[in-house]
Parts: C-alpha cells; sequence; structure tokens
C-alpha cells in the first residue's frame, strides 16, 4: 500500500510539472493595438474600429470584437480590417473590447471607453440659464451663445472651431461640450493683444477676437462692481463666474465647502481641462477650467486665467505658448 502510495504522488507531481510546462510553453504577444475609438460620441452616431498593432506573431493573429451595450454586435475581423458599431441612444459609458489571439499566445485585450453625450442643452448638459442671445460662425456655421459683461460681449461657452486645436482626450464630439482646448500660438495665431477689445482674431469667427488682459479686468468689474488688476488671483471671482451645471449627471464644479457657483451674468465657466505636450495628454476635466488670455507676457510665454473646483478665486498665470492646450472665449466691444 505505501509503495502504490508513493507511486500516486510521484504520477501526480509528473502530472502537474508537465501542466506547468505546457502552460509556461505558451509566449506573451508584442505589439500595441489602439483601434482609435473616440473617447466621447454623440449618441446614435456611428463609430469605427481598426483591428491590428500586434508584431510578434507576425502572422496567424485573429482578432475579435465586442461591447458592453449589445452582446449580438459583435465578431471576427482580420489583421488590418476595422469594424463599425453605433454608440446607443442613451447616456452612458459603455466598453468596446479588442482581442487578439493566437496559437501559443497568450490573448491580448485592449479595452477602449466610449461616454455617450447629447450635445444639446438639457442633454448632456443640464442646469445652465437658458441663452438670450447667440450668434453662428459663418465658417462651420456652429451657433454660439453670447452674454454682455461690462463694455463687452463675450461668447458664453467656450470655443469648438475645428480649424484649430483638439477636443478632450482627442474626441471631437466633447468639443459641443466643453470647447476644443487650444495652444496659445493656435489660438491668436501667434498675434499678441492688447487694450479692451484689441486682441486678435485667431480661431475666433470674423468681428470676435481673443480676450487680452484688458479684456479679463473689464469682465471681472463687470461681474463684481470692483476694479480688478489682472496680475491678481481675483478673490471670491471663481464664485461668479461657476456654473452648477451637470455633464451626464455629474457636476462640473464637484461640491466644496470653499466655493458657492452663482454663475452670474450667465458667463456659464464649465470645467473643461486642458491638453498637455501638444495635445497627447490631457487632465483636469470636470476639475479644472483654463482660459487663454492673447496678451503674452514675453516671447515665449502667455497669459491665462484659471479656475479649480475647491477655489473659489479666478487666478492668472503663465505658461509657454506651444504646449498646453486650454479654452477659449471670443469678445467683442458692444
Amino acid at each position: 500500500m505505501k509503495i502504490r502510495y508513493l507511486a500516486t504522488l510521484a504520477l501526480a507531481a509528473f502530472v502537474m510539472v508537465s501542466c506547468h510546462k505546457k502552460d509556461e510553453e505558451k509566449l506573451y504577444m508584442d505589439g500595441n493595438m489602439n483601434p482609435g475609438i473616440p473617447a466621447y460620441k454623440v449618441c446614435g452616431t456611428s463609430v469605427q474600429g481598426l483591428t491590428g498593432g500586434i508584431t510578434t506573431p507576425s502572422s496567424g493573429v485573429s482578432y475579435y470584437w465586442t461591447n458592453s451595450y449589445n452582446t449580438k454586435d459583435t465578431s471576427w475581423i482580420i489583421p488590418g480590417g476595422t469594424y463599425t458599431f453605433t454608440i446607443p441612444d442613451s447616456l452612458g459609458k459603455f466598453t468596446v473590447t479588442e482581442t487578439a489571439m493566437a496559437n501559443g499566445y497568450y490573448n491580448d485585450i485592449y479595452n477602449s471607453y466610449v461616454t455617450s453625450i447629447m450635445p444639446w442643452l438639457g442633454g448632456s448638459v443640464v442646469g445652465l440659464p437658458e441663452p438670450k442671445d447667440s450668434i453662428q460662425d459663418a465658417r462651420d456655421e456652429q451657433f454660439y451663445h453670447i452674454v454682455e459683461a461690462g463694455n463687452l460681449i463675450w461668447f458664453a461657452e467656450n470655443l469648438n472651431y475645428y480649424g484649430a486645436g483638439t477636443g478632450y482626450e482627442g474626441a471631437d464630439d466633447m468639443g459641443y461640450v466643453t470647447g476644443r482646448l487650444y495652444t496659445w500660438k493656435e489660438a491668436t495665431g501667434g498675434t499678441s493683444g492688447s487694450g479692451l477689445g484689441g486682441g486678435p482674431q485667431g480661431a475666433c469667427p470674423d468681428g470676435w477676437s481673443v480676450p487680452t488682459n484688458e479684456d479679463w479686468e473689464d469682465l471681472a468689474k463687470a461681474l463684481t462692481g470692483k476694479e480688478y488688476p489682472f496680475m491678481d488671483k481675483w478673490s471670491e471671482v471663481g464664485n461668479y463666474v461657476m456654473s452648477q451645471a451637470t455633464f451626464n449627471g455629474d457636476r462640473f464644479w464637484p461640491y466644496s465647502v470653499n466655493t458657492n457657483p452663482k454663475n452670474e451674468l450667465g458667463w456659464n465657466a464649465l470645467s473643461g481641462g486642458m491638453s498637455q505636450h501638444q495635445h497627447h495628454s490631457f487632465q483636469g476635466l470636470l476639475t479644472y477650467a483654463y482660459f487663454w488670455s492673447s496678451t503674452e507676457k514675453d516671447s515665449n510665454n502667455a497669459y491665462y486665467r484659471y479656475l479649480y473646483f475647491d477655489l473659489p478665486d479666478f487666478p492668472f498665470n503663465f505658461s509657454d505658448k506651444d504646449t498646453p492646450g486650454f479654452s477659449v472665449r471670443c469678445v467683442k466691444k458692444k
């Protein structure tokens, strides 16, 4: 009995070792699957994904894709092929998974996350005041709500001109919600501005300009009735421009005991975040907002103002002209 028991143990150990050895013979794939699916997309629109990206093995790779909202909407795709799916008509965040398979290799998986949006008021964005006036950009026929403040007329939303800049996370459709993000040179065309209404047209529509430091000072006075030099942290002024609006049910400005969003004059500041490294990375959505001034500090840097959900002020700072991407508001004299 003892000999048989030992033999049984030896056989079990051999089977375990053999199994481990067989598993260890599998290899890992190399390469980078990136189907290019946008992070934000308008409800009901079509999206196309691209298969491929695995370099090892160089052949024999099969791709399979699925999504989290329609389990029937799946298929096998040849390398270098495309697949198309439709974003649901409801708001939400969905997962699209692409899987690469090959004999002798572990599967490689790439998950894309897509947030559906409804770009009109009352869709993804809820809680902004009813707009009273608007203008149409003749270049692309987009409409912008506008508001009078002091000696100027301001856009009541961020610029979304597709001729420059990028949407948040590189998603063009997100521009309909928070506008596009522009480097200073993209925003101004590389031209500095000064004086009331003296900014360059830059990326703004004809007859409008990128605000100067003096334009920003005029806005602060219109909001509060007080004189504020541009080179000041503008204590409490952030409260006057922050909105209580929500994006797909989440507050643009998360609750903080330090802030009290009032959205005076309907200026509608939303936390559109920023881009970095010439639009190669993004951060700050639903936390920060950054707005360019067309006034340069020196040949390499330009001024901007920013908002933070936990800060009641509206401070200024400066940054280089080529790297970060900020929001743009357009202005013109009354």
